[in-house]
């Protein structure tokens, strides 16, 4: 067995459209600091990150950069990577050539009415207004309006765009299919890709992960557990891609609704009528609008591969964990505008809810190491192993749903471990509006850029003490 590292370090990315600049630009002010802070401590040959995960534009960041590092074998330039990506996603805006545009709202503001917008918000208003008609070459183009034919109301017009830009993009910039695995003999340890997506039809958050399960493939199940005539069947719905993530797989993520269309994935269904599975076509959409964040699925995959895939019984490597929060949470003044008012409802919807979920990862923790010490107490006292292994092996109450049945006993042993979670969080500034996650401006871009690298390396808006993680 290889030696067990004392921690790995996670990143985890939202999703934001445009906003996924912003987390370009913490990731390179966490690579400095964090590979500077390894030189300090003496850890030769660690890796800068052991996991990324993402959703929506998080999951096109985290692709970019891990296919960057298997395709390199270092994680130096992928910060500079990240940035050219970016660089290539960015465009000039028309408001940008108007002359005298900003100014001219400034004046209005100042002059006429407080309440009238100040030249930039109305820079990146029109912007967005802009991108979202005439659409953006490298990101996303129009498709035909399409008309209400249901109700016959002509306001309800379906505006729709077509990603495919965004993921010839995407592959421009990342090799597919991404496989990895852990070795620790490696003379780097491959990064694992973990990714959000979610089945429309079945109201699932499916997860694809670059490491292999436990019999050595590469699958997301998802959906109710089998069991048939008392043997386990296994989850009701699987994709299978032994070879690695795709890159439809990544773009499943990114599938924002009403705005782009379902992506199309194979998937092997089960089927009751024959008691098999069988191949079928499903439609996904952005993991965005169940989890965001994904930092319970990180936790969970990564207990999951140490205990059934390396065999740890005991304690799992404790994570290290950052997180980079492109939709604030909090907000000092409340808006009375429309457009603030939208803004301020969609920072709400896809904001960081992961200390909540947290807090009840810490609390299972917790509950296994007090089971673990009853258990001693138990045994210091005399009661015999046979009347504790009895408890043990019952099945739990709560099993069968998205749960492979399980007994006490299971709950024991992989034990995770959290340790220190960072938050880099972006905060809205006086300019800023409802479609801001389109506004791909090169001006706006390279701001965003240059906020999250500034605030990265602000230790307040980190919320950390002394070293990152």
């Amino acid at each position: 067995m290889e030696h067990l590292p004392n921690f790995h370090r996670v990143l985890v990315l939202q999703g934001g459209g445009s906003l996924g600049a912003y987390e370009a630009g913490a990731y390179q002010a966490m690579y400095e600091m964090v590979t500077k802070q390894d030189k300090e401590r003496g850890f030769k040959g660690k890796p800068f990150l052991d996991i990324v995960a993402g959703t929506s534009i998080g999951a096109i960041n985290s692709a970019v950069l891990v296919s960057y590092v298997i395709e390199n074998n270092t994680w130096e330039g992928s910060a500079e990577r990240l940035t050219e990506f970016w660089e290539y996603l960015s465009k000039e805006s028309s408001m940008d050539h108007i002359p005298g545009f900003t100014h001219w709202w400034d004046f209005l503001h100042n002059n006429v009415n407080r309440n009238i917008a100040l030249g930039e918000a109305a820079r990146r208003y029109y912007t967005a207004k802009e991108f979202s008609i005439i659409g953006v070459p490298t990101v996303f183009s129009p498709l035909t309006p399409q008309l209400d034919t249901k109700f016959f109301d002509p306001q309800n017009i379906w505006y729709r765009f077509d990603c495919g830009p965004l993921k010839r993009s995407l592959e421009r910039f990342a090799k597919f299919p991404i496989a990895t695995t852990f070795d620790e003999k490696a003379s780097l340890t491959q990064p694992r890709l973990i990714l959000v997506s979610v089945d429309v039809a079945e109201g699932e958050p499916v997860i694809f992960d670059s490491y292999e399960k436990e019999d050595g493939s590469r699958k997301s199940e998802y959906g109710k557990y089998i069991v048939h005539d008392g043997k386990d069947v296994g989850f009701t719905h699987i994709i299978r891609y032994d070879g690695g993530i795709t890159s439809d797989q990544v773009i499943a993520s990114a599938s924002v609704p009403i705005n782009f269309g379902y992506t199309i994935l194979e998937v092997e269904s089960y089927n009751k009528a024959t008691s098999n599975y069988e191949k079928n076509i499903r439609y996904f959409w952005d993991g965005g609008i169940m989890s965001n964040t994904p930092l319970t699925q990180v936790v969970r995959l990564h207990r999951e591969y140490w205990l059934k895939r390396k065999g740890i019984k005991h304690t799992v490597p404790r994570l290290n964990i950052g997180i980079v929060n492109v939709h604030p949470r909090k907000q000092d003044t409340i808006p009375w505008d429309h457009d603030g008012v939208v803004n301020r409802n969609n920072d709400i919807t896809f904001s960081d809810r992961t200390e909540r979920e947290q807090q009840a990862l810490l609390l299972v923790s917790d509950f296994v190491d007090l089971a673990r010490e009853l258990i001693k107490i138990a045994k210091d006292h005399g009661i015999k192993d046979d009347v504790i292994n009895m408890v043990l092996d019952r099945k739990t109450m709560n099993h069968g749903l998205a749960l492979k049945p399980r007994k006490y006993s299971d709950i024991l042993v992989g034990q995770y471990e959290i340790g220190k979670v960072v938050r880099a969080n972006r905060k809205n500034d006086e300019y800023t509006i409802s479609n801001k996650i389109f506004d791909f401006s090169s001006k706006t871009i390279n701001q965003l850029r240059e906020s999250g690298y500034n605030n990265a390396l602000n230790l307040s808006d980190l919320e950390y003490e002394g070293e990152l993680f």
